[in-house]
């Protein structure tokens, strides 16, 4: 038993708080070992940008690129010989619907800018065709959580995307499941062949069933995901970072 498809997080399910550690170790000797009894396609979903990745992987001497990524949390590409190409269709359908969204609740967005980026502690960021918060203290997070939920409580087609203090907005129709899902069905699979990691609350959308029947989160994850991955029947690693998914894995499926 092994999954044909292993989707990650980045930042925080492989990496650890040292940025010239090496990247998950554990992680990418499980990969090569089961890679040598039959094909595991790799994927990363990450809210990074491609060039925010790449710089990372290779600067974390990364043995291993993924064949397929999700950057900014809802845009697909694939990836070969360490360069990255966008998947052209679902990327042109994202960015209109996107232009569309932004454009109708242009007023809304301009109300969070006046309302929620005056507190503070909190910054207004232009972000993928729109703005994103950056905020800067545990309270300020629970507070701008708070006013951005009570003005956008009748637009549930705006999806408020949270990684930590970074908080981006997007078409409730795209994010790292619903990538996930896409790039499921382009590689003829199923939930019952796929593996899903992840720590943060950007992650929560893939971190189901309906994407993949093996979960798990490092023991860093929020305790959102924690809680999310053990309803699931996930697994709780009991390590960090990418030796926790490496864990995860071994658990799943053990080599030898």
């Amino acid at each position: 038993m092994k999954p044909l498809l292993v989707c990650t997080d980045f930042d925080g399910t492989l990496t650890t708080e040292d940025p010239s550690a090496p990247l998950a170790p554990g992680f990418f000797d499980w990969l090569q070992s089961a890679r040598k009894k039959g094909s595991v396609s790799w994927a990363v979903a990450t809210g990074r940008s491609w060039e925010g990745l790449r710089e990372a992987l290779v600067g974390h001497h990364a043995p291993l690129f993924p064949e397929w990524i999700v950057t900014v949390e809802r845009e697909i590409h694939r990836v070969k010989d360490k360069e990255a190409y966008p998947l052209e269709e679902w990327n042109r359908t994202c960015t209109e619907v996107h232009e569309a969204l932004f454009g109708r609740h242009g007023a809304i967005l301009e109300r969070i800018e006046k309302e929620v980026g005056s507190h503070e502690d909190v910054t207004v960021i232009p972000d993928v065709g729109a703005i994103g918060l950056v905020v800067e203290t545990p309270d300020g997070i629970a507070h701008a959580e708070k006013m951005v939920q009570e003005i956008l409580k009748d637009r549930p087609e705006i999806l408020t995307v949270r990684n930590g203090p970074y908080f981006r907005f997007a078409h409730a129709d795209y994010h790292k499941g619903s990538c996930l899902g896409h790039v499921q069905t382009l590689l003829d699979l199923g939930p019952g062949s796929t593996f899903v990691a992840g720590d943060n609350l950007n992650d929560l959308s893939m971190l189901t069933r309906r994407y993949g029947h093996y979960l798990a989160c490092p023991s860093n994850s929020h305790p959102e995901v924690l809680a999310q991955v053990g309803r699931e029947g996930g697994y709780l690693a009991q390590s960090p970072g990418g030796t926790g998914i490496a864990e995860a894995l071994n658990f799943f499926f053990p080599r030898g």
